[in-house]
C-alpha cells in the first residue's frame, strides 16, 4: 500500500478556505466540550458567592457561642485560644441591659467589648479611646459629659459618643447583630444599643451588678471562599479546629454546612442539565468534521483517483486526509480550550474555577480532537471507499437513514419531557433552606420541541425540494433560477436549515427562559416584601420629609389565615413595589384574588365585605383584603405597622434614626427570597443561550461551506445565465431570494418552536409556586431584532460571495475543468 506523505503539506496550503474551515469547526467544537466543564464548575462558585452574600463574612468559619459568668470569661477565652492555636480569632463580650449611670441620672445601658470595634464606630463627640463609648441613643436618655465616671467612679470616663449602628451591617458587625442592634421601637422596651469598653481588662472589672451573665462569640475571621472546594475546606478544618470547645457544651454555629450541600447540589443540577445539549451540540459538530472532510474529498477527487489506481487504498487515503486536515483540527481544538477559558466572564456565572477545572476540561478537548480526528480519516475512507470501489452502497444507505422518521423519537422524548415538566418537583426542598429538586428531563422539554421541530422542517424541506421540479416560474427567472439551485444542492439546504433552526430556537428558549427566571425572582421578591425595603413602626408614626414621595405607612392585621392590608391611597404608589393602583380604587375595600365574597372583621378594622376585586396585591399576593386607612376605628388594635420604601435599606434606616422614629424587623427585597433555585434555571439556560450562538456560527459557516462547495456549479450556471441576458441586479436578487428564503424559514420555524414550547414550560418551571406572580415569557422583540439582523448579514455576506464567484469566473477554463 503506497501512503503519499511527501505532498499532503503542500497540497493542504492550496486550499485555504478549507483548512480555515476545519480550523474553525474544531475551535467551536472544542469550546462547547470546555465551556460545558467550566460553566458546570463555575455554577458551584456562583451558589458559593450568592449563599455567603446573604451571610455573615466573620462567621464563615464556624464560630462559638455561649453564656457564662462573668468569673468564668477570661479562663473560657484562654481555653479557646490554646486550643485554636495560630488561627486568628475575634472574641466578644457583651453584658444584659440594667441600671447604670454615667456620672448623672441612670439609664438603661448594656456594656461589651470586642478588640478593633471603636475603629468601626462614628464619633459624634470626644474619641479617646481609652474610655467608654456611649451610643447617641443613651446619651440621649441622661444627663451625660464626657470625662465623668459613672457608678460611684468604678466606671472608665466617658470619652466619645458614637452614631448608633443600623441596618444594613457592613461585614466586621453582621456577625454581631443580634447584640448590637436593639430590636425596639416602643417605650417600655429595655433593648439598648452597647456601651463599648475600652479593653477586656476593664470589661472584666465591670460592677456586678452591671455583669450578671455574660453572652460571649468568638468568630475565627478567615479568607472568603470562591469555590465549593474552598468552602468544604473551609468548613471541615473549622469544624475540626472548634471540636474540643463543642464537646465541652460550647455551641458552634456553621453557617457554611447548608450552603456547601447547595453548591454541590448545584453543580450537579447544572451539569445534568446541559449535558444533553452538549452532547447534541458534540454530534452536530463531528458532522460539521465529516462534512468539511467530504468537501475535501470532493476537491481533491482528481488526485485521490490517481493515488487510488497508484495502490493506494482507503485506509492511505484517509491518512491523506489526516495529514492535510489533521493540524487544523489540532490547532482549533486547542484555540478552543484557550477561548473557553478566556471566555469564562462571558457565559458563565462566576470567574472563580474550582482546582482542577482546567485540567478536567483539556482532558475533555482531547478526546474531542480524538473524536474529530477519527471522522476525518473515517469520512474520508468510507468516502473515497464509496467514489472507487462501492458507488451505490452509500447511497442505499443514506437512503434508509433518511427515511428513518427520526423526529418521531425526539416527540415521543418531547411528550416524556413534558410529564416531567408536569411533576418536576421544583417547589419540593427535602430540607428547610434546602434546594428544591430540579429534574434536568423537565428542563430539557422546551430544547426537545426545537430539536423535533427542526427536524420535521428538514424532512419537509427535503420533500418541498424534490417537488419543485414542477414549479414553473420562468416569467420570474431570478425566483425560478432561486429554487432550481435549491434544489440541486437539497442536502446541503435540508442541513443548514436543522442547524440554523436549532440555533434560533436555542438562543430563544435560553434567553426566554433564563429572563423569565431573573423577572420572577425580581418581581416575587418585591411582591413578598411590598416594597424595596421596610421597617416595622409604631401606630403613630408619622413620615420625615426625606421619605415623602417614596414611601408609605401600611397595617398588617391577620388572624386565623386571614390577612388585611391597611393602605394610605395618597401614598401607596409612593412606596408599593411594582404595582400602580389607582388611588380612587384604594379609598375602598378590596378583595383580592381568592379571598372569599364575604363578611370579614378583624382586630382594630370595622366589618368589611368589599364589591371591588384585585387579581393580586404587594405582600398579600393572591389572598387577602385592603383597606384604607381612614376606615380604621383603633389603630392600636392593628398588629403591625410598617413603612415601606423605594429607597435602599440603608437609606430608609438612615432618615428614621436621623428623624428619632425607633424601628425593628428591617427587611429588604433582594434578600427576602432564596434566589438560588431561580439561579440554578438561569445560570443552565444562560448555557443553552451561550450554545445557541456557536450553532448560528456554525450554520453560517455550513452556508458559506455548502456556497464554496458549488462554487464551480455555481460559477457556470450564474456566467451563462448572464451571457444570456440575466442582468447582475437579477442575479443579485436571484442568490438574495435563495440564501433569504432558507435564512426567513431557519428565523420562522425556530423562533415559533421556541416560544411555543416556552411559552408552555416558563409557567411551570416556578421554584416558588407558593408566591406570586407566575413566571412569564419576557418581552421577544429584542430577541427578534437581533436575530434577524444577525440573519441578515450573513444573507448579505454569502449573496456577495456567490455573485463574486459568477463575476469572477472564466468560462473556458471552467468548461476544461
Amino acid at each position: 500500500m503506497q501512503i503519499p506523505w511527501r505532498a499532503a503539506p503542500r497540497a493542504a496550503l492550496s486550499s485555504p478556505l478549507t483548512l480555515i474551515v476545519s480550523l474553525v469547526t474544531a475551535l467551536l467544537l472544542s469550546f462547547v466540550v470546555a465551556a460545558a466543564v467550566m460553566h458546570s464548575a463555575a455554577s458551584g462558585s456562583a451558589a458559593v458567592d450568592y449563599q455567603q452574600d446573604r451571610l455573615c463574612t466573620e462567621s464563615l468559619h464556624p464560630s462559638l457561642e455561649m453564656r457564662s459568668p462573668p468569673e468564668q470569661v477570661t479562663p473560657l477565652l484562654d481555653a479557646v485560644r490554646q486550643t485554636v492555636g495560630d488561627q486568628p480569632m475575634l472574641p466578644a463580650t457583651y453584658t444584659r441591659e440594667a441600671r447604670a449611670d454615667f456620672g448623672g441620672k441612670q439609664t438603661y445601658a448594656k456594656f461589651g467589648f470586642r478588640p478593633g470595634a471603636t475603629d468601626r464606630l462614628t464619633v459624634l463627640e470626644g474619641g479617646s479611646k481609652d474610655g467608654l463609648w456611649v451610643p447617641k441613643s443613651i446619651a440621649m436618655t441622661t444627663d451625660l459629659q464626657l470625662g465623668k465616671r459613672g457608678m460611684g467612679g468604678r466606671l472608665p470616663p466617658v470619652t466619645a459618643i458614637y452614631a448608633d449602628l443600623r441596618d444594613p451591617l457592613d461585614a466586621w458587625w453582621c456577625s454581631e447583630r443580634s447584640w448590637v442592634i436593639p430590636n425596639t421601637y416602643a417605650k417600655y422596651d429595655l433593648a439598648t444599643s452597647v456601651v463599648w469598653m475600652p479593653s477586656a481588662a476593664s470589661f472584666a472589672d465591670l460592677p456586678r451588678e452591671l455583669a450578671g451573665t455574660v453572652d460571649v462569640t468568638v468568630r475565627f475571621p478567615s479568607a472568603v471562599p470562591r469555590t465549593v472546594d474552598e468552602a468544604e475546606d473551609l468548613l471541615a478544618t473549622g469544624t475540626a479546629r472548634v471540636k474540643p470547645i463543642a464537646d465541652q457544651g460550647v455551641r458552634v454555629v456553621s453557617q457554611l454546612v447548608l450552603p456547601v450541600e447547595n453548591a454541590h447540589q448545584t453543580v450537579g443540577n447544572v451539569r445534568s442539565a446541559i449535558l444533553p445539549l452538549t452532547l447534541i451540540s458534540l454530534l452536530i459538530g463531528l458532522a460539521g468534521v465529516a462534512t468539511v472532510t467530504v468537501q475535501w474529498a470532493q476537491r481533491r477527487h482528481t488526485e485521490l483517483r490517481l493515488l487510488w489506481v497508484r495502490g493506494s487504498g482507503p485506509a492511505a487515503l484517509g491518512g491523506r486526509a489526516l495529514l492535510e486536515l489533521g493540524l487544523p483540527l489540532v490547532v482549533g481544538g486547542a484555540l478552543g480550550l484557550g477561548v473557553g477559558r478566556l471566555l469564562v466572564p462571558v457565559y458563565a456565572p462566576s470567574t472563580a474555577l474550582p482546582p482542577g477545572t482546567s485540567t478536567t476540561a483539556s482532558a475533555a478537548v482531547l478526546v474531542v480532537i480524538a473524536l474529530s480526528v477519527a471522522t476525518t480519516w473515517a469520512t474520508a475512507a468510507v468516502r473515497t471507499h464509496r467514489m472507487f470501489q462501492a458507488a451505490t452502497t452509500g447511497t442505499r444507505v443514506r437512503r434508509v437513514l433518511a427515511a428513518v422518521p427520526w423526529e418521531l423519537a425526539t416527540a415521543g422524548l418531547a411528550v416524556w419531557a413534558w410529564n416531567r415538566v408536569q411533576h418536576s418537583g421544583l417547589a419540593t426542598p427535602l430540607k428547610i433552606g434546602g434546594l428544591p429538586r430540579i429534574d434536568a428531563a423537565a428542563l430539557a422539554f422546551p430544547l426537545l420541541v426545537v430539536l423535533t421541530t427542526a427536524l420535521l422542517a428538514a424532512r419537509v424541506a427535503r420533500w418541498a425540494l424534490k417537488a419543485s421540479h414542477r414549479a414553473s416560474l420562468w416569467s420570474k427567472p431570478p425566483a425560478q433560477l432561486a429554487i432550481r439551485r435549491l434544489a440541486a444542492a437539497a442536502g446541503p439546504v435540508t442541513g443548514v436549515l436543522l442547524v440554523g433552526v436549532l440555533a434560533i430556537g436555542t438562543i430563544a428558549v435560553g434567553s426566554s427562559i433564563a429572563g423569565s427566571q431573573k423577572t420572577a425572582l425580581e418581581f416575587k421578591s418585591g411582591t413578598y416584601t411590598g416594597a424595596e425595603s421596610f421597617a416595622q413602626v409604631a401606630d403613630d408614626t408619622v413620615l420625615p420629609d426625606v421619605l415623602r414621595g417614596n414611601s408609605t405607612i401600611v397595617g398588617l392585621s391577620e388572624k386565623n389565615e386571614q390577612v388585611v392590608l391597611v393602605v394610605d391611597p395618597k401614598t401607596f404608589n409612593d412606596g408599593a413595589f411594582g404595582h400602580d393602583v389607582d388611588p380612587a380604587l384604594l379609598s375602598r375595600p378590596l378583595r383580592i384574588g381568592s379571598a372569599p365574597r364575604r363578611e370579614v372583621t378583624l382586630p382594630g378594622l370595622p366589618a368589611i365585605n368589599p364589591e371591588e376585586h384585585l387579581p393580586s396585591f404587594p405582600k398579600l399576593g393572591t389572598s387577602g383584603w385592603v383597606v384604607p386607612r381612614d376606615k380604621v376605628t383603633s389603630a392600636d388594635d392593628v398588629g403591625s405597622w410598617y413603612v415601606w420604601s423605594a429607597k435602599p435599606l440603608g437609606e430608609l434606616t438612615e432618615a428614621l434614626a436621623d428623624a428619632g422614629i425607633k424601628y425593628r424587623n428591617v427587611g429588604e427585597k433582594k434578600k427576602a427570597v432564596s434566589g438560588l433555585p431561580f439561579l440554578t434555571i438561569q445560570w443552565t439556560f444562560g448555557f443553552v443561550t451561550a450554545i445557541g450562538a456557536v450553532l448560528a456560527v456554525v450554520a453560517a459557516i455550513a452556508l458559506l461551506l455548502a456556497i464554496e462547495v458549488r462554487r464551480r456549479q455555481n460559477a457556470v450556471s450564474g456566467a451563462f445565465s448572464t451571457r444570456m441576458g440575466l442582468r447582475p441586479a437579477a442575479l443579485l436578487s436571484s442568490h438574495l431570494l435563495e440564501l433569504g428564503a432558507l435564512a426567513v424559514a431557519a428565523l420562522a420555524v425556530g423562533l415559533t418552536a421556541s416560544m411555543v414550547s416556552s411559552g408552555f414550560a416558563v409557567p411551570k418551571l416556578d421554584p416558588a409556586p407558593r408566591l406570586t406572580p407566575t413566571p412569564e415569557l419576557p418581552d421577544v422583540f429584542p430577541l427578534l431584532v437581533t436575530t434577524v439582523a444577525g440573519s441578515a448579514a450573513v444573507v448579505l455576506v454569502a449573496a456577495w460571495i456567490a455573485v463574486r464567484a459568477v463575476r469572477s469566473a472564466r468560462i473556458g477554463e471552467l468548461i476544461r475543468d
